[in-house]
């Protein structure tokens, strides 16, 4: 019997219609057998990274999320391409989530996805 996975995805959009959002809740139906998708919960739920609050302690989102990070085979971005950037709720949760002790990316593949109606 092979060895089940176990995979995460962040979506970079806030947007209600966010195209990229449909396609990470579509994933876990699209994945084979053995092969789990979840989806992580909305970065937009952390605060603007900022030193000083990183001091006071990692909100508990943040630390759910690098959590479940944590447990995962790997981790699958989908979001949409911002001004030849990601957008900038992504970046903040990437700010939070490498600052979080062990480095819950450390060692995981990640693959980035996109989808866009143009």
């Amino acid at each position: 019997m092979s060895e089940k996975k176990q995979f995460v995805t962040l979506v970079g959009s806030l947007r209600k219609g966010s195209f990229n959002a449909a396609v990470a809740h579509t994933l876990p139906e699209l994945a084979p057998e053995g092969v789990t998708i979840s989806h992580l919960g909305s970065p937009g739920e952390f605060p603007h990274y900022n030193a000083d609050l990183q001091e006071e302690g990692f909100p508990a989102a943040v630390l759910a999320m690098a959590g479940a990070i944590a447990k995962s085979d790997g981790v699958i971005i989908v979001t949409p391409e911002y001004n030849y950037s990601v957008p900038g709720v992504l970046k903040n949760a990437l700010d939070w989530l490498s600052r979080v002790s062990p480095n819950p990316f450390a060692a995981k593949p990640v693959l980035i996805q996109s989808a866009s109606p143009g």
